[in-house]
């Protein structure tokens, strides 16, 4: 088995390309092209990034495709042409991305993309996140001694909100098997069209943390799971830095605003036995800190 690991990035701007909003190059620059050639440095732990990007057609989060591409697709193709010809770097448009801009699906079909690379672990990871291949090897190595299935990482102020003390796709590292063996993220995170009431927000619809979710299904389907966080001492650096008062940072808030609640929801859901407070120190019973 290959011990490097296969990057999965969600990247994409609303509403561009066609008849739609100008692509911003310079976020794609800044914001998503940057991060990637620092990470394509680590050649000894990155075996590929794959690029997923939303091209759902009437999907109102996604950029319109012209003469076959999504402007994100267009943009990495003109970047990286040596990359991508190499197979070092992957574009992938799905197109069934749901409501949520971030996508269970679109990371299951990074997944299967990367299955064809016989690799034992992906990483989920945001461009936000300011990460590298020393932290990589360092997460690989910990999950490789404590035996662990999913590996997070803490950001800066991870003891902040109860959310960031788990593991987070923004940056995670998660064993192919495991995920084969629970069936992905559930696409019901996506949203099924039920909504939450936030104080600062109103009503949202109930979706995302699909990290969380596939943890309490794997905990259930094998009664104990193996998981731990890397980074107590050197948390990651987190990029949210959004235009003011765009879409972007409107949705980024309303993720992190909701975050905890969604994740009470989806153990009554998956745990109804159990109370929420249960659950979790049944879940931390397992847990692992470098």
């Amino acid at each position: 088995m290959n011990r490097k690991v296969v990057v999965i990035t969600r990247s994409f701007q609303i509403g561009t390309g066609g008849r739609g909003r100008k692509f911003d190059a310079k976020v794609f620059a800044c914001k998503v092209a940057i991060p990637i050639i620092k990470l394509l440095r680590f050649e000894e732990i990155v075996e590929k990034i794959i690029v997923v990007t939303n091209g759902e057609s009437g999907n109102r989060l996604a950029e319109n495709m012209e003469d076959g591409r999504t402007p994100t697709i267009t943009a990495l193709e003109e970047t990286f042409p040596r990359e991508i010809s190499s197979g070092k770097i992957h574009g992938h448009i799905c197109r069934n991305w749901g409501p949520n801009s971030g996508s269970a699906i679109a990371l299951n079909e990074g997944a299967e993309i990367a299955r064809q690379s016989n690799v034992e672990w992906i990483m989920n990871w945001s461009p936000e996140i300011d990460m590298d291949g020393y932290l990589m090897s360092q997460a690989l190595n910990f999950a490789e001694r404590r035996e662990l299935l999913v590996v997070g990482f803490a950001r800066e102020r991870w003891w902040e909100k109860p959310q960031w003390n788990v593991v987070q796709n923004t940056a995670a590292m998660w064993q192919l098997s495991l995920l084969g063996e629970i069936g992905g993220f559930a696409p019901e995170c996506n949203g099924a069209g039920e909504i939450i009431t936030l104080s600062e927000f109103g009503e949202v619809p109930i979706a995302g943390m699909e990290d969380f979710h596939a943890m309490l299904r794997a905990m259930k389907a094998r009664k104990n799971i193996r998981w731990g966080m890397v980074g107590r001492e050197n948390p990651l650096r987190w990029d949210t830095s959004f235009p003011s008062g765009s879409e972007r940072e409107r949705l980024h808030l309303i993720k992190v605003a909701r975050q905890y609640a969604v994740m009470k929801i989806w153990t009554a859901q998956i745990f109804p036995e159990l109370s929420f407070e249960s659950m979790m120190g049944r879940l931390f019973s397992f847990y692992h800190l470098d």
